[in-house]
């Protein structure tokens, strides 16, 4: 396929969330405009994110060798752009899956005709989180948990499903929706199960803060959290970012408020009758 056909088809399966890298002059951005700037408007009202700086940077600090020897796992991977990422750092094996067939499609299809960087050792499934634990995988080192939680109808059990499979370092990411009289709860919501950007549950949880995000990392048996990105309290529904380390120590470098340990009288208190 020359590239002429490549940005026919990339313009045919849109809409893309993900700006990808398919060789040195084709990404899923560039084959609509030369900057690699789409419109939501011009793309089914989706946001069109460029997400490897962040990532690689990222890496760097939490892997300063690389991710050679190392597992991924990406929950919810959307066209699996952090996969290709990480196997491009190093990483043995890269494993994404999402619930809807649009995204994995796209991965698939740019694994496909990917050039110039790995797409080896990469593999991709089109599956429902609470499915994970029939494949019986191996543990992950790194897990990425993004852009899934307040999609869930049961949150901390998918949560656990995804830490359950990780012994280093879990990345979870989530729109948020901030009620301050309520901070360790969370709000009630409901999604279309249609649009390519939603769930498939309809019912879903929206944590009120990063408190809540780090007591339920904490009981998941991750010793250190440092939250990476907070705007949870600027409007109704924002995004908070935490890194979450199985082991203390571990995320030193990592730029971020540490959040563990929590103050105590921060915790609601029960008094069982």
């Amino acid at each position: 396929m020359d590239n002429d056909q490549l940005v026919e088809q990339v313009r045919a399966m849109r809409p893309w969330h993900q700006d990808i890298e398919i060789n040195d002059q084709v990404s899923s951005g560039k084959a609509f405009s030369p900057d690699g700037k789409l419109l939501p408007a011009d793309n089914d009202n989706v946001s069109l994110i460029s997400p490897r700086i962040r990532f690689e940077r990222r890496a760097e600090v939490l892997y300063p060798e690389g991710l050679a020897g190392k597992r991924f796992l990406d929950c919810a991977c959307n066209a699996g752009a952090y996969c290709f990422y990480a196997r491009e750092l190093g990483a043995d094996y890269s494993f994404g899956f999402d619930v809807r067939k649009h995204w994995v499609d796209q991965a698939r299809f740019v694994q496909q005709h990917r050039e110039g960087f790995p797409a080896d050792r990469i593999e991709f499934r089109e599956m429902d989180l609470y499915e994970l634990p029939k494949l019986e995988l191996e543990p992950f080192d790194y897990t990425y948990f993004s852009g899934i939680f307040y999609h869930l109808p049961d949150p901390i059990t998918g949560l656990k499903v995804a830490a359950d499979l990780t012994r280093d370092i879990l990345l979870l990411s989530t729109s948020t929706a901030t009620q301050a009289g309520n901070p360790l709860g969370l709000t009630l919501a409901y999604e279309s199960r249609e649009k390519v950007m939603s769930g498939v549950h309809r019912l879903a949880w929206f944590p009120n803060s990063p408190e809540i995000l780090v007591e339920i990392l904490n009981w998941l048996g991750f010793a250190e959290m440092k939250v990476t990105k907070d705007v949870s309290n600027h409007k109704q529904r924002n995004r908070t970012e935490i890194v979450a380390a199985r082991e203390k120590g571990r995320l030193e470098g990592l730029e971020g408020e540490l959040k563990i340990p929590l103050v105590e009288g921060a915790r609601p208190h029960i008094d069982w009758m």
